[in-house]
């Protein structure tokens, strides 16, 4: 008599994996495995809705290009003040872009910025941030976040058990959190790069 060997209609009759679906190994560099489980947590949860694709956006360079560009030490009025004449020498320096607004490369990135909910702390449609995903979110950080598969700049208000995502503009209400909802913070907003209107 045979014995051994995988008998007819054996075994799980559909998928174990909390996906729905056969799942597969795969490797993934580290410097990227917390954007690739922002993915899955959304799926492996069931949002409401697929998350959207990433906002346009670009990492920064684990070993950036310098960046040095002169930089003078005469200040700039904005104001009425009287200052010498722009012919007066000035001692010129270098400052290097990556040094003053890079902090940590490998947990940067640039995100475009699409809509005017926060045009009242002056991020406006088309500006680009700069989001740092090594800084730890605290009450009041400006974030980058994902919310039922939706992504999005707000900020993080956070007293005891509520947490609310504030708007800088009145046509924005707060978004509020009921049970249920996921809420996926990306990184903080460090910077903002706009051009003057």
């Amino acid at each position: 008599m045979s014995q051994g060997g995988k008998r007819p209609n054996s075994g799980p009759k559909k998928p174990m994996s909390p996906y729905g679906e056969k799942t597969s190994v795969i490797r993934v560099p580290s410097s990227i495995k917390s954007d690739v489980l922002v993915y899955l947590e959304a799926f492996k949860n069931k949002v409401a809705k697929p998350l959207e694709p990433m906002p346009p956006v670009l990492q920064a360079s684990l070993n950036p290009i310098a960046l040095a560009r002169p930089v003078y030490s005469a200040t700039v009025s904005a104001g009425q003040s009287r200052f010498p004449s722009p012919a007066q020498d000035y001692e010129q320096k270098f400052l290097d872009l990556n040094e003053r607004y890079i902090n940590n490369p490998p947990a940067t990135f640039f995100f475009e910025v699409k809509g005017n909910s926060m045009e009242g702390v002056g991020i406006f449609e088309g500006d680009t941030v700069i989001v740092d995903r090594a800084v730890k979110p605290k009450s009041s950080s400006i974030i980058i976040a994902a919310v039922d598969g939706e992504w999005m700049v707000k900020r993080l208000y956070k007293r005891g058990d509520v947490i609310k995502l504030l708007s800088e503009h009145p046509d924005h209400a707060p978004i509020t959190f009921s049970e249920g909802q996921e809420l996926v913070i990306f990184g903080i907003v460090t910077y903002v790069i706009h051009q003057p209107k």
